[in-house]
């Protein structure tokens, strides 16, 4: 398994539980799509900054991946993972079992991994009413 791209992502997973769009944002490359569940794509540097303040401003992640698999294809990569851990949701004032199948694309530029393109689905059901 490529140890880069998991580093990106264990330092993906840090920037989440710390609230941390710059950190996030980072580990982009230069025109990426963050595609959020129940959203619309987020396409290019400042929408996917906006994507991040919102979450980040709505809810406190606590969250741990699990890289279950790397496919390297040339300077492309994707890479199979799921989260799982707590999710504070500030304006519930409550906690929720947080998990998720993600799917990253990644795209290597000026010789480092980036995430290219972002995908995640939750995995717990949704709550009856």
């Amino acid at each position: 398994m490529n140890q880069d791209i998991v580093n990106v992502i264990k330092a993906y997973e840090k920037s989440l539980n710390t609230s941390d769009t710059a950190a996030a944002l980072e580990l982009y490359g230069e025109d990426p799509i963050f595609m959020p569940q129940y959203s619309a794509a987020l396409s290019g540097r400042d929408a996917v900054k906006a994507g991040y303040d919102h979450v980040f401003n709505t809810i406190k992640l606590n969250v741990t991946f699990t890289v279950h698999e790397v496919v390297e294809m040339g300077d492309l990569a994707y890479v199979r993972t799921t989260s799982a851990g707590k999710t504070e949701i500030f304006a519930a004032k409550t906690t929720v079992k947080e998990g998720n199948n993600e799917l990253f694309i990644f795209r290597k530029e000026q010789g480092k991994w980036k995430i290219h393109r972002y995908l995640f689905a939750s995995t717990n059901p949704p709550q009856t009413k």
